[in-house]
């Protein structure tokens, strides 16, 4: 005949208590984990609603990033450059350059406020040119098919005159 061990009554009450607390602590767990909000990891993951959300935040983070299609000119009225040009404005040896560089935004409008000259070899030709692209419209760029904001660059340059 095998022999059962005898556990006391107290010793059960015990177990019984403690198996209590634990069922009673679980269910506080998982009814604070239900009222957590959602991890930031899983919205990371999660794809944006919209497409292009990406492609214009790569443009916000760098607005000199690689595009399918740069931002162009639709119309360039005025002209960057009005003739006559005076001869002032002309380097010793008849040249002249002007490069400058604007932010186009996804409308296709230039926003002067990043509008920036990175060589000029006078300020008449500084200041024509700035009024001229404050007036263009342009095609905006384009970054996975979407419309982005990018920097575009305008540059004009003349060769000095022949010596006689």
């Amino acid at each position: 005949m095998i022999e059962t061990p005898r556990v006391r009554p107290t010793l059960l009450r015990s177990l019984g208590g403690i198996a209590a607390l634990t069922v009673v602590a679980l269910a506080a767990a998982c009814a604070s984990a239900a009222k957590q909000p959602p991890t930031t990891n899983a919205q990371l993951l999660a794809p944006p609603a919209d497409p292009c959300v990406l492609a214009r935040e790569d443009a916000r983070l760098d607005p000199r990033l690689d595009v399918e299609r740069v931002p162009a000119p639709l119309k360039m009225d005025p002209t960057p450059i009005r003739r006559p040009v005076p001869r002032t404005a002309l380097s010793r040896d008849g040249s002249s350059v002007i490069k400058v560089e604007v932010l186009v935004d996804t409308l296709g409008k230039p926003d002067m406020a990043t509008f920036a000259v990175i060589e000029s070899s006078n300020v008449w030709f500084t200041n024509g040119v700035k009024a001229a692209i404050a007036k263009w419209t342009f095609e905006p760029a384009y970054r996975n098919g979407c419309k982005v904001a990018r920097f575009y660059q305008f540059a004009a340059s003349s060769a000095p005159r022949a010596r006689r």
